[in-house]
């Protein structure tokens, strides 16, 4: 089963701005000894809900 190119873009998006939040955290935790929530965790999800539309939408196209 093919999935539609906008939506593959979206869950390739989705993934790297997750992979992206968790490195944040987890380098904030290890560098502070400070948990990161809720700062860094909630800002993360912020970042999340702006980056993945820019990243889907300013992907290049694919021709099927």
């Amino acid at each position: 089963m093919r999935l539609d190119p906008l939506l593959e873009e979206t869950l390739a998006a989705t993934a790297a701005v997750a992979v992206l939040g968790l490195v944040i955290s987890l380098m904030f935790w290890l560098l502070t000894g400070f948990s990161p929530w809720p700062g860094v965790v909630l800002g993360s999800l912020v970042g999340l809900g702006m980056g993945v539309p820019l990243l889907a939408l300013t992907s290049p196209r694919r021709r099927r």
